[in-house]
């Protein structure tokens, strides 16, 4: 009994870690292709408060906000400024040390995402 005690106060105190460890909370930074196919540097930065901003060309000009939820392993993510279109985006996410991976699983602006719905980004 004592033992069965201790590991679930063990894994009482861990679990905030594993939580911690799917928080898309951070500055990230990827590449998209513009119309050329020449690779675009990309800045995200995902805060505590449900909301991201975006910066193309990554030149210190905030150029997209939104909004976002996770729950169960998904994001939900809504633009709400700088996009022309605000329907909200139904992801995966997975973490994986320093790679956040979105993958599309429904979302009603098409061009997000690419076309094949998955934003892969580094910490940075």
């Amino acid at each position: 009994m004592k033992a069965l005690f201790h590991l679930f106060i063990a894994c009482m105190v861990m679990l905030p870690f594993g939580l911690m460890a799917q928080s898309p909370v951070g500055a990230w930074k990827m590449s998209i292709p513009d119309q050329n196919g020449k690779l675009t540097p990309v800045k995200v930065q995902i805060a505590e408060d449900g909301t991201y901003a975006i910066d193309f060309g990554a030149d210190g000009t905030i150029d997209l906000k939104g909004k976002y939820t996770v729950e169960g392993g998904k994001i939900t993510v809504q633009d709400t400024e700088g996009s022309d279109c605000t329907a909200p985006g139904v992801y995966t996410l997975k973490i994986e040390g320093d790679t956040l991976t979105m993958t599309r699983l429904s979302d009603g602006c098409t061009s997000r995402g690419g076309p094949e719905g998955v934003m892969t980004m580094q910490r940075g």
